[in-house]
């Protein structure tokens, strides 16, 4: 009978907080698809000077130092995954993700 009970407590509680996960999941997916349509464009525009920032270029990871062509969003060597830069013309920061 407790076990019996316990169970219907957890679905009842599962019941009851799935639209926060959908609301949250919902969220997420949004999120990630302007992420991804920004990834496809290839260009970032700065919104202080309205100059256009390419996001495949040479870059620096500020963690492990490693400099390489491609994203500067992302280290292919370690990882890193930077949510923002300073744009190329005035030195504003520019949040991407």
């Amino acid at each position: 009978m407790d076990k019996t009970l316990r169970a219907i407590g957890l679905a009842l509680l599962y019941v009851l907080a799935s639209p926060v996960y959908l609301v949250v999941f919902i969220r997420k997916a949004m999120k990630f698809s302007q992420g991804a349509a920004l990834m496809r464009k290839g260009y970032i525009d700065c919104p202080h000077c309205s100059e256009m920032n390419a996001l495949d270029l040479l870059a620096t990871c500020p963690k492990c130092r490693t400099t390489e062509y491609g994203n500067r969003l992302r280290c292919t060597a370690c990882g890193e995954q930077s949510r923002s830069f300073d744009c190329d013309y005035c030195g504003v920061t520019i949040k991407v993700l």
